[in-house]
This record gives C-alpha cells, structure tokens and sequence, in this order.
C-alpha cells in the first residue's frame, strides 16, 4: 500500500466512530498525531496530508497545530454534501442553525462495520422490514454464535427511532428463550405474564414482556429453544395481536409490538412452520469468516482500542498479533474474537505494568492456545503479506470511546485492567514471586474474562484484610481435601489463590460462561481427579454459604486447581545454548524467546580469547539458573564443548545431554517442545536430534575438522562484517552442512590463518588480502562482479553444482549489497521487497535485450530504479532535457523499459512518469 494510502485509512480509522459532537470537539488530527500512530517522518506525513487536501479528499483545519479530518467522516456525521470549494477551513462548524437547536441523529447502520461490505445486504433487508406498512415486518436473524445477530437486532431498534417508525423512548426488550429452556411453564409467564395461583409458586399477578414491549421491538433470541406451545401461543398473537395471561380465560389482552427473533439453527427443522409463516423477512447475518480482511482488521482495531479505553493507554500492536487475533478465532464469530482481544490485552497489560503510556502487544502476549495455534499454522507468511497491506509492522491504537451507537455489549461493571494492578499487588507484597504470580494472574483472567472480580478494590496490605475470615476458613478445609484425594502437598499459594477465587465467585453475582460445551467436556476428560476434588469443593462451599454453585465454576474450580497444582509440579527442561563469539548464542535465543515466550534458557557468548575453564564455569552458571529439576539440554556450536558434559554432570549434579552444531531453527524447535509438549530431557534430547538428523551426518569435513570460511579486511570488521554476512546467506542457499563463517583482519593474517588452521578446514577464503593458502581465494572486486560467488558456491559443495552456463537463483552478493544500500537511504519503499521486485525486473530485461548484466551494473541499475520509484511516490519526478535527442535504439529500449516495469507499477500502485523511464532507458542503453 502507498503510503498516501496508509495515512489516508489510518485518518478514517481515527474518526470511524465518532460522533458529531465528538469531531466538534476534536476537529481532526494533526500530522504529527498521524506520524506517531504509522512511526512515519512527520515531514513525509505533512506532504501526503497536503497531497489529499489538494486531492479534495480531506479537510484542512487551520487550527494551532494545523488538522486535517477526511471529507467523507465529515459527510457521513454532518448528513451532508461537503463543499469541495472549502478545503481549507477555520474550523469545523456545527452544521445545523444553533438557535433552533437541531440535531439529526445518525444513521446506526452506517456506522457497522462491513455496512458497505459483508452486512449491506443484511442491512437493506432490515431498512426495509421496519419501513414497511404499516407496523413493519417481523424478522428471522439467522447466523452462528457470537456472528453479532443481539447486536445487529439493537441496530435495528436504533434505526426505527432514527426513521421515526419508533417513538422517543419505545421499549427494546431483550428475551433468550434459553434461560428458561428447562421450565417451559416458567418461560411462557416470562412472554406472556400470569394471574396469581395460576401455578405453584405464582404468588401474584405478573407482567410479561410482550406487554412490557408494547409499543416497541420484543428481542427473543435462540428463539428454537422456544417449545411448541409457545410458538403456536406467539403465532397466535402475531396474527391477532391480542394474548392472554397464563392462568387467564376471560381476558383479552392487546399489545403492539414488532419482534425480531434470531437462532443459530436451521429454522425449518428447529421452528414450526406455522410460526415460520408468520416471520417473513429472514436476515443472514455473516460469521467472521465470511466477512473480508478490510473488515475483519477493522473489527479487530476497533475491539483493541475499547480495550485501550479500558487501560486508558494507547496499544502497540504487532501485526503477528492482529494475524494471530484474525485467524486463529476457533469457532469463526466475533464473540470470540472479542474474548481473545480481551486475553490478548490482559496479557500484554500484565507483561507491561512498568509502562506509562503505552502497552506493547507481541506474539509472546498470546494466551498459549492461540500463539500454539499460530505458530503452527503454514500460512502465517502468506497471511501477513495480505495483513500488511492494511496495517504497518506495529499499529498504534489510540483508547476509542463508546456511546450508544459504538456499544457492542452492555459495559463491564468494572475495571479489568485496574483489578488485574491491585490482585497483583496484594499478591507482591505477600512474597510472591513475578513466575508464580503472572501464571495465577493469567490463569484467572482466562477463567474470568467477561465477569472478572466484581468487588470493590482492596487494599495492599494482606489476605485477610482482602477477604473475609469466612472465605479463609472453608478454603483451609479445602486445601485439606485436596491434599488428600490427590496424595500430594500446597503450599501458601493454594490457600491465596482460591481464597480469591472464592470471594470472587461469592461477589460477582451472575456467572457469564465462556466456554462452551466442547471444551467443559474436555477439562472434565482431561482433568479427572481435580475435576472429583472440584465436585467436593462445590459441596462444602454450597453447604457452608448457603449459595449455588453451578457447574460451569466446577470447571473453573478444576481449571484453578489444575493451576495451583501445577505451580508445585511443574517442572521443564532448561536449554543452554553456547557459542563463539560475541553474540552469536544471545541472538538465537533472543528470536526463540521473542517468538516462542518465556521458558528456562540462558546463552552462553564465548568470544575466542575466553580459556576453557573460563568456559565450564560459565557453563555450570548457566545450567544452575535454568535447572527446573528436568535436566538441561545444552545446544553448541562445536562438538569439542560436547566433551565436557560428563565434567558438568558432576560439578553440577545434574543431568545433561548436548547436541552440536546449533541453528537458530534448532534452538527454536527445543523451545518449542520444552514450551509445548510434556517431554523429559532424553525424550525432548531424541526428538530435536531426529528432526536435524541430516546436520549431524555432514558435521565433519574428511578431515575431521569443521568447515570455515574466512572474511578478510584491514580492520577486521567493517567490510568484513559485511561479507561475512553475504558468506552466511551464500552458505545457507548451497548447503545444509555446519559452515564457520569467521571474520579476521589482515593485519597479521598470518599467524591469525595457522591458528585458524588448527581448528578448521578453511575452503575458501573471501577479502582483501590473499593468505595464500591451500584453498581458493576472491577479491572484492572477483565477489562483486558474478565469479566469486560461483567459486564459494563450488568450494562449499566440492564442485557439485552444475551451473548450465547460468547461477542458482538471485545474484545473493547483488541482492545483499542492494539491500544494505537501499535500507540506508530509502524513506518510503521496502529495501527488501523492492530489491526483490527489481532483481526479477533485472532478469526480464536481459531476456528481452539478450544480453546478460555484469553485477557492478544490476547493482548501479537497481539503485536508480529504486530510487526513481521513491521519487514517483513522493510525486516529486525529475524531468527528461528536452534537447536530449531520442534515436531508434533508445526508443526500443524505452519500449522494452516501459513494457517490463508495468507488472511493478501494478503491485506499487503507481506508474513511473515517461520521462523516469526514459533516463532508465538511457543507462541501459549505455550497457547494450
């Protein structure tokens, strides 16, 4: 996406859910606003902005600091044509006369997300099922769980007032017919009402709810759990309007009232068909996955920036997260959706309560289930290309406000994050550690999600001042039980963590359940023992306060004391990863903890100057600080760090096992098991060995020794650096096998190469300076030119690649040296996806000019081009001299230039001028 495009959207998305009195108010959004959120140059923001104010596309407010507002937000809340003539105003005025006090509401359906896309059909329909004469039409929503059909339905309410099908004030009525599914006695007293005596336990007369929607919309949802009897008495009404009381004869009663029902089955075999009759407008609502990725990234900011209202801080997304959130919901509705959005941010919000203004969500803050799923999932790479042509690597969401129109649910009677700051805190100055703590705290939002503690906040000081002497009592008896039935010992942590529980579940009222069959059934199977304890727990707690304990918090409970229970237990295999060099094993760790969270690794930077002792006894440091009691897997560069294992086995008393030759894929792959799969050290030892099984076949030359190529340069860094990391990239492409790569200054290159010498096989040496030594030798100028990266490319596999007159793949020192240019000077365009885009470009041109391009010239080429498409962004194109004469040759080239560059202008979105294509065709021409 252009990057005018990309500041165009994040403007629209900034004042998607405004009201107009909130525009008023905020007027618009300054550039430097707008260069926070996309982590852009504020001077290319101000451009861009300028560009869309010419472009008649948005409002210039000429405020202090100067705001800009896009016209079509401003359109959509005014209910009016903006006057192109006046892009440049003072400030935004209110749009009706002030003195009669005039206020149109909006429009509710306009500002659904997918009104335009995925719900416009749905949304037409129901226009037209309120507007229809006389009364409007009763409505069918059909669609999965949590597909947003109660939603929907209060939209629909919104709309008849707005269209004044309504009166002021006219009741909405919310029934689900499920909550009474079990009682069908019970459920018609709630529609229909009774007259005392007229069943046991009807004390008195009652008002049902059609009489209560009189007037209004009568909401009934999973209208199939609605028995027979009450569907023939609801037709009935529906075509007479008239009703009576459960326990009534001689009473007719008359209500107006239009319904909207909605179910999640299929009507024609969960409903009579008589009723069906009488519902004629049914209305698909669509599941997430139904919806596009425009939409299904919308609805995701717009679930994350309630979420930052909530905090009240902006959010930091990763796009791995936003991909993870869109793709990875189980069931495919936006209720689920939601509640992952809730997890994510409470997870972020506990990794990040050190921060002030900003809570950053990376892949480490998914609930495990979703980053399991996520990681595991092929089609991550392919996703988050689509993904990104919406958001930038890291979207800033600003906290978005809610009123009537913007409410998905009604608000949660308390603040999450603020409980979650306090829970923690009691548990802190208890002596918790941040482990033991976070694993509680993660443990029980999880549970508690949508109804969390409803309880006052409590003060820092200890448990008993927290909950009441009667909660400690009976949790102390529960601990005892538990002990029991499950043959083991808690410690202080069970008689806090479920005490809290407890005074939780005692205060918060109503229990909200967010799990859903398949997975209660699966906690039970799973869980067998603490689900029995569980069941005890229920008794004693029902006995000892008088209360009902469902069975949804028996899972819970089973859930919690899973938890606890695997505080005492939970033992893994620690990971120790040891490498020469300055940093080469901190920087596979940092990728595997980035990407894969928390777990007991340590790495082991070894430079060359560091004596073996100094070596096990950095290696018996760091297998002390990850032993959790499993063993320790140790992962190292070099099989001479093998032998040491069984003198670290004594000195430290544990068990260890090492693997050579260490990748960062092989670091991630033991995270992976350690993190994910219930393995002991020799189970995890034999699986990561089995998957890089083809690694240990090659780990040693004919000489015994390992493979090396040596990067040579005056300083030893510098240029140096720079080849040692095309040497790794070559080496990667060519073979599998374990190749050193190290980097060595000339200066006594000599004495440097025999020391090397005794350790390694050098097979190729690449610099400045020739050692000359058994073993071919490339020059920069060699490298650069095309020969040297055959020669390495032969020397790594012993002469068995067969070239047929042409390389393997992209140019990789060409690719490299392009990259590392363009990534210094490029302040728009992708260095990486540009140089790929351009290297294909590159290979066309010599297809269709016949002729093959030394790389000193692709890479001069390259860089023009690249730096032309910048300028064509930028809208700033330089201009081709007019008395530049334009013969034959040039013009064909021309020709060739502009025919090859259309695929690339396509996936830019843009098109080079002519007079850029011609000075490209020039330096081609100069090559012909």
């Amino acid at each position: 996406m252009r990057r005018i495009d990309r500041i165009y959207n994040q403007l629209l998305n900034n004042f998607y859910e405004f009201t107009l009195e909130e525009l008023l108010s905020k007027q618009g959004n300054s550039a430097q606003e707008i260069s926070n959120q996309l982590e852009m140059e504020r001077s290319n923001v101000s451009f861009e902005l300028n560009n869309l104010v010419r472009n008649q596309k948005v409002i210039k407010i000429k405020t202090f600091p100067v705001s800009y507002v896009p016209v079509e937000v401003v359109e959509s809340i005014f209910h009016k044509k903006w006057d192109v003539r006046e892009m440049e105003v003072e400030h935004l005025k209110h749009p009706f006369n002030h003195q009669i006090n005039q206020t149109v509401p909006a429009n509710p359906f306009e500002r659904m997300i997918g009104a335009k896309g995925s719900l416009k059909k749905a949304i037409s329909q129901a226009k037209a099922a309120v507007l229809y004469p006389p009364n409007g039409l009763h409505m069918l929503l059909l669609g999965p769980t949590g597909s947003g059909k109660s939603l929907f339905a209060n939209r629909i309410y919104q709309f008849a007032l707005f269209s004044e099908r309504l009166k002021p004030g006219a009741p909405f009525i919310t029934f689900n017919c499920a909550d009474y599914y079990n009682n069908p006695q019970l459920l018609l007293s709630q529609l229909f009402g009774h007259k005392q005596g007229s069943f046991t336990g009807a004390n008195g007369d009652k008002v049902g709810l059609v009489e209560q929607a009189n007037e209004g919309i009568l909401f009934m949802d999973e209208i199939h759990r609605l028995p027979p009897e009450g569907q023939e008495m609801l037709f009935y009404f529906i075509d007479h309007g008239t009703y009576n009381r459960l326990g009534e004869t001689d009473h007719k009663r008359t209500s107006k009232v239009l319904i909207i029902c909605a179910t999640t089955e299929n009507p024609g075999s969960a409903l009579l068909k008589t009723f069906l009759r009488r519902i004629p407008m049914t209305i698909h609502i669509p599941s997430l996955e139904e919806r596009s990725l425009k939409e299904k990234i919308r609805l995701t900011t717009f679930l994350l920036g309630k979420e930052a209202e909530r905090i009240n801080k902006n959010l930091s997304v990763h796009i791995d997260v936003l991909n993870a959130l869109i793709h990875t919901a189980k069931f495919g509705n936006v209720g689920q959706l939601r509640s992952n959005v809730q997890l994510v941010c409470a997870h972020g919000f506990v990794n990040n309560l050190e921060s002030e203004n900003v809570v950053e969500l990376t892949v480490r803050d998914l609930p495990d289930e979703l980053k399991h799923d996520w990681i595991s999932n092929s089609n991550n790479f392919e996703r988050g290309k689509e993904i990104s042509e919406y958001v930038n690597i890291k979207t800033i969401i600003s906290p978005i406000v809610e009123d009537d129109m913007t409410k998905i649910d009604d608000e949660l009677p308390f603040n999450l994050y603020k409980l979650i700051e306090e829970k923690i805190a009691v548990l802190k100055n208890e002596g918790f550690s941040e482990t033991e703590i976070n694993q509680y705290i993660l443990t029980d939002i999880h549970l508690n999600i949508r109804s969390f503690f409803n309880q006052k906040a409590f003060p820092n000081s200890n448990l008993l001042k927290f909950v009441g002497d009667d909660v400690i009592q009976i949790t102390k008896e529960l601990k005892m039980v538990a002990e029991k039935e499950l043959n083991c010992k808690f410690d202080r942590k069970f008689i806090h963590f479920l005490s809290m529980h407890i005074d939780a579940f005692l205060k918060r009222g109503k229990q909200i359940d967010v799990l859903n069959a398949q997975e209660t059934n699966e906690i039970r199977d799973t869980y067998l023992k603490e689900y029995h304890v569980a069941l005890i727990f229920k008794k004693k707690i029902q006995e000892f306060f008088n209360v009902n304990v469902p069975e949804i918090e028996v899972i819970y409970l089973t859930m919690l004391i899973q938890s606890i229970k695997s505080l005492e237990e939970n033992k893994r295999v620690g990971i120790v990863v040891a490498a020469h060099g300055n940093s080469t094993a901190s920087s596979m760790v940092e990728v595997a903890t980035e990407l894969l969270g928390s777990t007991p690794i340590v790495a082991i930077d070894m430079p060359l100057t560091v004596s073996p002792s100094e070596i096990v006894e950095k290696l018996t440091e760091g297998i002390k600080q990850v032993d959790e009691g499993e063993g320790v897997l140790m992962l190292v560069d070099m099989g001479s760090l093998a032998m040491v294992e069984n003198q670290l086995e004594e000195k430290t008393g544990l068990k260890i096992k090492t693997i050579s030759n260490v990748t960062t894929s092989m670091v991630l792959d033991a995270v992976r098991k350690v993190n994910y799969l219930d393995l002991n050290l020799f189970a995890i030892y034999d699986s990561v060995k089995k998957d890089f099984m083809e690694l240990f076949d090659k780990q040693t030359s004919s000489s015994g020794k390992q493979k090396a190529l040596v990067s040579i340069c005056t300083t030893g860094s510098g240029t140096a650096k720079k080849l040692e990391d095309i040497l790794r990239v070559i080496v990667s492409k060519v073979s599998e096998e374990p190749i050193k790569i190290l980097t060595v200054s000339s200066i006594k290159l000599a004495s440097n190469i025999k020391e090397i010498q005794k350790e390694y096989e050098i097979i190729a040496t690449v610099g400045t300076k020739n050692p000359k030594i058994n073993a071919p030798h490339v020059s920069l100028e060699i490298l650069i030119e095309g020969d040297g990266e055959k020669i390495i490319q032969q020397a790594i596999s012993n002469g068995k690649i067969q070239y047929g007159g042409g390389q393997i793949g992209a140019n990789i020192v060409v690719q490299e040296l392009c990259e590392d240019s363009l990534r210094k000077h490029l302040l728009v365009l992708n260095p990486y996806q540009i140089t790929v885009l351009l290297l294909e470009w590159i290979q066309n041109m010599q297809d269709e000019l016949g002729i093959t391009f030394s790389n000193t010239f692709i890479i001069r080429i390259i860089m023009h081009t690249a730096f032309t498409f910048e300028r064509m962004i930028k809208n700033d194109p330089i201009a081709f001299p007019d008395d530049e004469e334009i013969d034959d040759k040039l013009e064909k080239i021309y020709e060739k230039t502009e025919k090859t560059l259309k695929p690339i202008e396509k996936k830019l979105g843009f098109e080079v001028s002519r007079d850029e294509k011609l000075f490209i065709a020039t330096i081609l021409d100069e090559e012909v």
